[in-house]
Order: structure tokens, then C-alpha cells, then sequence
């Protein structure tokens, strides 16, 4: 490279029959003011690896773009159902304008998902579509089947298959970059080698992000503990999310590299945020769902017990009255809704997240950090808390695709369409 930017067609890279060589390093943008990365990294980012995917033919997607439009025909009579049932449900006052809110991003991520030519985030689809199902299957299960239409088992059944075989056929965002190196003369041991040369934070720093994760509610309860008002509740808070992890990493990483990035992308932003809300909402959404469900089933079959009708009860109590408490004050909904997640980001992605993602991988750093995230809100809640780390993993997932910035506004957006 000559260090001048030159745009080049997709199908100019291509190892047999392109006319540019590459390799992982090649700096690589959308545009020629940048921002560039190495080709290795930048292929991560989804608005990239669908550039190159759209003019370079590989075998995942030639039979994925053929059935989307399949799965998008199936699943459009269940979406549009439910979106009329929420309607007619707000309309008769049985039902709040927060749960068609949600409803309609499920509805609004599949279509965008199924409308790609190449997927993104196939995986998010597949819950928001079991949610879909599963709120069908409830509908049939409140009334025991009696006098349920047929459509409704249809649109049930439909959802949960269409999301099985998106499981199976859509091809993962990992395969499609595999594929696309090979096609671009690179070996999967160079794209291993160059992705894998980040630098793992140190056993200190692992430490020092668990103990910040613990000491946010540990610090919330003393201060209550000491009968600090809202404000003085407010200021710690604010304060410790703060400080805390810029302690963290600067006394135990000095020589690292800051992970904050200096550029704020609002493309990457905005689908960071789609993707963090939408799961959040599938799988939170999901989950309830398919208590209620087999609760209801077991209540048709009289095989509903004692203990599983009080822990039904007593979790939907719980968060209605956690709800109820927060919208009586002004000032503990103004926490509720930008400054719990603002600290709570800051500390469980921000550090912890982020610290446990370098050192242990995507997966395993996503759920531990949802996890501690989770175990945080045992003051709150005890039967609910599963909700908690479904949230804090729609949170991650916002974390990883859009940074700090969408996994705060998915948090507080959350906070509100409950509040409301």
C-alpha cells in the first residue's frame, strides 16, 4: 500500500480472478475517509462483511436468500395478528401501550432480519420469533382449547418452526466470514493468528472488575443503610460508576490500550440498539411466556400444584409492586430511567463485560458479566431475578454491536416501557 486509499469493487479482492492481493492486515474501510482497520478485524463489523458478501458469491448464502423470503411469507399472517390482537387489547383497556411497544419491535426485527440478503443476527430473530409463538400458545392455553380458532395454532406453530429452521439453515456471522477469507486467499490459521493477538488482560484486572461488579450494590445498600435520600443515593452512585473502573484498569493495566473508542459510529450506535432491544424483549418476553405457558396447560390437565400457582402469583406481584414503587416518585423514576443504567453500563460492560470478553471470550464474558448483573438485583427481586439475566444479556449483546452508548439507551428504554 502506498498509504493513498483506492476503492475497489468486492469482486477485486478475490484471490482467483480478482485484481488486488490482501491479506488479514490490508487496512480496509466503507469509505476512503475511513475509519480503516485490518481486514481481520474489520470483517467483524456486520456493514463490512455484507459489502464484501454482496459481490463475492459464497455457498451459505446462495440457498439462505432463497428461503428468507420463504420464512418472511410464513411468519408475516402470525406478526400481523398479533400486532391487530395488541390493538384490540389497548383498545379495551386489558392491555398497556408498553407491551404493543415491545410486541412491535419483535415484529419490526424479524422483518428487518428476513429482509437482509445476508444475515446478521439470525440467532436474535430465532428467539423473537419463539416469543411470537409462544404468546399465540398462551392465548390457546388460557382457554383450554376451547373455541380456539385454528389460525391461532397456526400462527403458534408457524412461528416457533420458521424459528427452528432459521437455528438450522441460516448461516452463522463466523461461517460467512470463513468463507468469505477463503474466497480472499486467506487461511483460517492467518485469520486465527490475527484475531486472537489482542491483548488478555491481567489476572489483576479480572479481579478488580468482579470487585467493582460486587461493590455497585454493595455500596447502593450501605448508603441506604446510612438513610442517604434519593439524591445522596444518586450522587454515590453517579460516582462510584464513575471513578471505579477508570481506578481499575489504571492500576492494574497501566500500559493498556483504552477500550473507550474515540469515534462514535451512529450507524454501529443505532444497531447496537435494534439488536439490544429486540433481544432484550424476545427473551425476556420468551421466558415469562413459556411459564405461563406450561403453567396454563398444567391448570387445563389439573395438573397444576400449589407451589407452581404461588410462584406464578408472587412473581407477577413482585414486579408489579417494584413498578408501582418506582412510578410514586418522581425522583426514583428519574433514577430508574438514566441513572441506574448509566452506572450500571459503566460497571457490568463497560469493565466487567468487556474485561471478561477479552480474557475468556464472547460467550463466556456476555453471560458471566449477565450473571453478576443478575445477582445485583436480589434486593429487588428473588423470584423474578431469571428476568434480570435475560436483560442483562439483551444489555451485552447491545454492548458488543454498538458499545456503551446503545447498551445504556436499550437499558433505559427498558426501564421506561416497564414504567410505562
Amino acid at each position: 500500500m502506498d498509504g493513498v486509499a483506492k476503492r475497489h469493487a468486492s469482486a477485486d479482492l478475490m484471490a482467483e480472478g480478482g485484481s488486488v492481493r490482501v491479506d488479514v492486515e490490508t487496512p480496509i474501510a466503507l469509505r476512503e475517509v475511513g475509519p480503516f482497520e485490518p481486514l481481520a478485524i474489520a470483517i467483524e463489523n456486520g456493514a463490512v462483511r455484507d459489502e464484501l458478501a454482496s459481490g463475492i458469491p459464497i455457498p451459505s448464502l446462495s440457498g439462505y436468500r432463497r428461503l428468507r423470503f420463504g420464512l418472511l411469507a410464513a411468519t408475516a399472517a402470525p406478526m400481523a395478528m398479533l400486532l391487530e390482537l395488541d390493538r384490540e387489547l389497548v383498545m379495551a383497556q386489558h392491555a398497556t401501550v408498553g407491551r404493543s411497544v415491545i410486541d412491535l419491535v419483535l415484529v419490526a426485527f424479524v422483518v428487518f432480519e428476513l429482509s437482509r440478503r445476508t444475515p446478521r443476527m439470525p440467532g436474535i430473530c430465532a428467539v423473537a420469533l419463539v416469543a411470537i409463538g409462544l404468546r399465540w400458545a398462551l392465548v390457546a392455553a388460557r382457554l383450554c382449547g376451547a373455541g380456539v380458532h385454528p389460525l391461532v395454532y397456526a400462527a403458534a406453530a408457524l412461528s416457533v418452526l420458521a424459528a427452528l429452521v432459521l437455528l438450522a439453515r441460516a448461516p452463522s456471522r463466523a461461517r460467512v466470514a470463513l468463507e468469505l477469507f477463503g474466497k480472499l486467499g486467506i487461511s483460517r490459521s492467518e485469520h486465527f493468528a490475527a484475531t486472537h493477538e489482542r491483548d488478555e488482560p491481567p489476572g489483576a484486572l479480572v479481579a478488580a472488575a468482579v470487585a467493582c461488579a460486587a461493590g455497585l450494590p454493595a455500596l447502593l445498600h450501605v448508603a441506604r443503610s446510612f438513610d442517604f435520600g434519593l439524591f445522596g443515593q444518586a450522587a454515590v452512585f453517579i460516582a462510584f460508576a464513575t471513578i471505579a473502573p477508570v481506578i481499575a484498569r489504571r492500576t492494574t493495566d497501566p500500559n493498556a490500550a483504552p477500550t473507550t473508542p474515540t469515534r462514535i459510529e451512529p450507524v454501529r450506535v443505532l444497531l447496537g440498539v435494534a439488536a439490544g432491544l429486540a433481544l432484550t424483549a424476545a427473551a425476556v418476553t420468551a421466558g415469562r411466556l413459556f411459564l405461563d405457558v406450561g403453567a396454563e396447560v398444567a391448570r387445563c390437565v389439573e395438573r397444576l400444584d400449589t407451589e407452581t400457582k404461588i410462584a406464578r402469583a408472587a412473581e407477577s406481584a413482585e414486579l408489579a409492586r417494584a413498578i408501582a414503587k418506582v412510578r410514586a416518585s418522581a425522583p426514583l423514576m428519574l433514577m430508574t430511567s438514566a441513572i441506574f443504567p448509566f452506572a450500571e453500563e459503566r460497571v457490568y460492560r463497560g469493565l466487567l463485560q468487556d474485561v471478561l470478553v477479552r480474557k475468556y471470550g464472547r460467550a463466556y464474558g456476555v453471560f458471566a458479566a449477565s450473571l453478576a448483573f443478575g445477582v445485583a438485583h436480589l434486593g429487588v427481586y428473588q423470584i423474578a431475578l431469571y428476568q434480570t439475566v435475560l436483560l442483562g444479556i439483551g444489555f451485552g449483546i447491545a454492548y458488543v454491536e454498538g458499545g456503551l452508548i446503545a447498551a445504556f439507551i436499550v437499558h433505559a428504554t427498558w426501564n421506561l416501557l416497564q414504567l410505562g
